[in-house]
């Protein structure tokens, strides 16, 4: 099928131009221009009061099943996978030959040593051991599909309250001439300035996360001199909840609005997890994007999705976002997301809007070149040269299977987290005349130094989290009369059911469906509240994208 898109504003990746027309043919943009490139026979798109972008790219994602399709779904026609085991990616490739998913491609497993990062979250993989390990495992990546290698790397250990073993530099550098030697790119995973620079001699290419420590002048200076490229990562900041207790993503209608309601559930429960009196100053990474990008470093759009409180595509969108506030113009920022990163990867099919190149498009309704946020309002995309079903994904077998694979990595991070840094114990709250237990106290740093939250006695919140006089006074009113009550379960990620409490314990709730057609025992059936979500109110779906769907 031939289409014309006309009436647009063009962004091609670098620059808005003079052109308000493309042409797309045989997968490929045919011609860009004016209305004169509309033909009979064509399908007719009006673009006005749109923009053109290329098709978006995210530098640094990991994969879940199905995940590519999600992405496609907000505009991120390429992905670019950071650690995906053999399996995952086979399947995850298969996919992306296919019109309604995202372009994938992966480092396969990443480097690490024996028992590093991310260790917690995959369990057992292929590791290196040393040097002597580089060529083999570059060849089986290769072998994987890998497009470029990863390699894990900190000072000493992987650093923070979970350390873990980390490779050497020399063992790191061992990877890299390998990986150059095959034609692969390099990307490495640091976390702070003095673990950047312990690489820069070895070669590598890309640093897969903007350092979260203070850069020093030297530390830039080195960083601009060796010619790498940084991804921002900066969308890590929104696993955690806006002053008002919102989850960043869930805060966008538009995005929000296209999640559905079981990504949108799955959000605003990981905001309820919990979390560290002392929050990471996410500042930090900001300043040091703004100030490598002034230094004349390579800045690539990436979300690491899908970290706690980010989705596949939509987080793309709160990048950019996070890149504008930190001093990189509209334009900066959307070229971070498109044209640079493909030179950067050598996507040279991609990343632009040029004749003979893939038609790989977004149509959002705006000026983003000038307004960041504008790039959520997406009307249409097109991945070489198909339409993308805009809803394709949510409630589809690759969300349910997605989900359900996310529960599991989640599951093992944090008992992994649990047995190092134990969560505090809740407070009892018992009845002053005989002692029963009516409900629990915990603190709610994330919220405010003084807020505590008010728990059932089988660990369900009874409300939001307030002033620990309030929160007790609610569990004295509340604890136990809420037990007659409906309540929620989330059955399966992101699905929840109406129930009815039978019997409660701390470690184990004994609930009937409230559905009279439910098929289950008649006495119930014993849940673990500790593992599956369970809510005194439903969760609230999102509300739709402003705007509808627009001319496209």
């Amino acid at each position: 099928m031939t289409t014309t898109i006309t009436g647009i504003r063009l962004f091609d990746g670098e620059r808005l131009t003079a052109d308000t027309a493309v042409r797309l043919s045989g997968g490929l943009i045919d011609a860009v221009g004016g209305p004169e490139l509309l033909r009979d026979g064509d399908h007719h798109v009006d673009g006005t009061g749109c923009t053109l972008l290329p098709g978006l790219i995210d530098a640094h994602v990991h994969l879940l099943p199905g995940a590519s399709r999600q992405a496609l779904t907000f505009g991120v026609t390429t992905v670019l996978d950071m650690f995906c085991l053999p399996d995952l990616l086979r399947g995850a490739l298969d996919a992306s030959t296919h019109p309604d998913h995202a372009d994938v491609f992966s480092s396969g497993v990443g480097a690490t040593a024996p028992g590093g990062h991310p260790s917690l979250m995959y369990g057992q993989f292929p590791v290196v051991t040393g040097p002597g390990d580089a060529d083999r495992f570059v060849a089986a990546r290769i072998a994987e599909g890998a497009r470029y290698l990863k390699v894990f790397y900190e000072q000493g250990t992987a650093g923070g309250p979970l350390s873990a073993p980390s490779l050497d530099v020399r063992t790191v550098s061992a990877l890299v001439e390998a990986a150059h030697r095959a034609g692969l790119l390099v990307a490495a995973h640091v976390s702070t300035g003095r673990a950047a620079l312990d690489l820069l001699p070895t070669g590598v290419d890309v640093l897969a996360h903007t350092p979260f420590d203070p850069l020093t002048d030297d530390q830039v200076r080195a960083i601009a001199a060796a010619g790498v490229a940084v991804v921002s990562t900066l969308s890590i900041a929104d696993g955690f909840p806006d002053g008002g207790g919102t989850m960043p993503l869930l805060s966008r209608p538009a995005l929000a609005g296209r999640l559905g309601p079981r990504w949108s559930a799955v959000i605003e429960r990981q905001g309820r997890r919990w979390m560290p009196p002392q929050l990471p100053d996410f500042a930090v990474a900001g300043d040091n994007v703004r100030t490598l990008h002034r230094a004349g470093v390579p800045v690539l759009a990436g979300t690491d999705a899908p970290n706690p409180g980010l989705a596949h595509g939509a987080s793309l969108h709160r990048e950019l976002e996070r890149l504008a506030a930190a001093g990189l113009t509209p334009a900066e920022a959307l070229t971070s997301a498109t044209a640079r990163t493909a030179t950067v990867f050598g996507l040279a099919d991609r990343g632009r809007v040029r004749p003979g190149l893939r038609a790989d498009l977004v149509l959002v309704a705006g000026q983003p070149d000038l307004r960041i946020r504008d790039s959520q309002e997406i009307r249409a995309v097109w991945k070489e040269g198909i339409p993308a079903g805009l809803g394709s994904y949510v409630d589809s077998p690759d969300e349910t299977e997605g989900l359900r694979t996310l529960r599991e990595q989640t599951e093992r991070v944090v008992a992994a987290v649990a047995a190092v840094l134990p969560r505090p114990e809740p407070v009892p709250v018992r009845r002053d005349e005989d002692g029963e237990l009516l409900g629990y106290l915990e603190r709610a740093p994330e919220r405010a130094p003084d807020h505590w939250r008010p728990l059932t006695v089988f660990g369900g919140e009874l409300g939001e989290p307030v002033s620990r006089d309030d929160a007790e006074n609610l569990v004295r009113a509340e604890g136990l009369a809420s037990l007659t009550e409906p309540w929620w379960v989330e059955e399966t990620p992101g699905r929840w059911r109406e129930a009815r409490v039978q019997e409660a314990h701390a470690d184990r709730l004994r609930v009937r469906w409230t559905d009279p057609l439910a098929d289950q025992p008649a006495q119930g059936q014993w849940i673990d509240p500790r593992a599956v979500a369970v809510r005194r109110r439903p969760p609230a779906r999102p509300s739709s994208a402003e705007g509808g769907e627009g001319r496209a």
